[in-house]
Parts: C-alpha cells; sequence; structure tokens
C-alpha cells in the first residue's frame, strides 16, 4: 500500500465519515483505488471505527 496512499486514504475516509457522507460516494471514491484489495479498505474502516470509539 504504501504510507502515501495510506495516509491519503486514511484523511479521505476520516473526512467522509467526520461528514456523514458515505452514500455520497466520498467513501467510495476513496477507497475506489483498492479493488484489488478488499481488505485494506476493511481494515481502514476498522481503524477509523476504534479511534472514533477511543473519543469517546
Amino acid at each position: 500500500l504504501g504510507p502515501d496512499v495510506f495516509q491519503k486514504l486514511y484523511e479521505n475516509l476520516k473526512e467522509a465519515r467526520q461528514q456523514q457522507d458515505a452514500e455520497d460516494g466520498i467513501a467510495q471514491e476513496a477507497l475506489s483505488c483498492l479493488e484489488e484489495k478488499p481488505d485494506v479498505g476493511f481494515q481502514m474502516h476498522q481503524l477509523l471505527f476504534y479511534e472514533e470509539e477511543l473519543q469517546l
């Protein structure tokens, strides 16, 4: 995946979750580069979920 791609994907997904616009395609657009690696997208969503839980 590489650190640059990870950072960009992480930031895009975090922004989408904060804006609650996942249904509008922001999250899907961010994940489109990972079509061949769906497990990475799932792991990114898990990471963001756990970060949100820790902030509560």
